[in-house]
């Protein structure tokens, strides 16, 4: 800590020019009446009408069934993974190794080409849909096509 000048007048024990700041927690602002939200209308966000899964993205009940096929392929090859070591007999079988390994890359490729292709077209027609809906809401004619 840096020592305080004696030659400051708020650092002396006899001075009455006020006091020194404590805590940064005294310097936050104080909140105004009025501005208090009910717990009921903090508790309940607005409605957009338009549903958004847990990233906040728009989705809709075709983009929830791409992403039940997404995650069924990635914990099927997750669970090849770990059959493949809990089984003893499988773990000395090279072929069937390589068999096994080949179905979970073919798994994984599948799960990336449905999140990267799919999904995100899916999204990205259903985000333009949401921008035209705003633009024709303000009244604004998109120009020519």
């Amino acid at each position: 800590m840096t020592q305080r000048n004696y030659a400051n007048d708020r650092y002396r024990k006899d001075a009455k020019v006020g006091t020194t700041r404590k805590s940064a927690a005294k310097a936050k602002p104080v909140r105004k009446l009025g501005e208090a939200s009910s717990p009921k209308a903090a508790a309940k966000p607005k409605k957009t009408g338009v549903e958004k899964d847990w990233s906040g993205l728009p989705t809709s009940p075709e983009i929830k069934k791409w992403r039940k096929l997404w995650w069924g392929l990635l914990l099927g090859g997750l669970a090849l993974i770990l059959g493949s070591y809990a089984v003893p007999d499988l773990r000395n079988n090279e072929s069937l190794l390589k068999v096994l390994s080949l179905v979970v890359l073919a798994l994984s490729a599948g799960a990336i080409y449905i999140d990267l292709v799919v999904i995100r077209k899916l999204r990205k027609g259903l985000v333009e849909a949401q921008r035209g809906k705003k633009k024709a809401k303000s009244g604004g004619s998109g120009g020519a096509s």
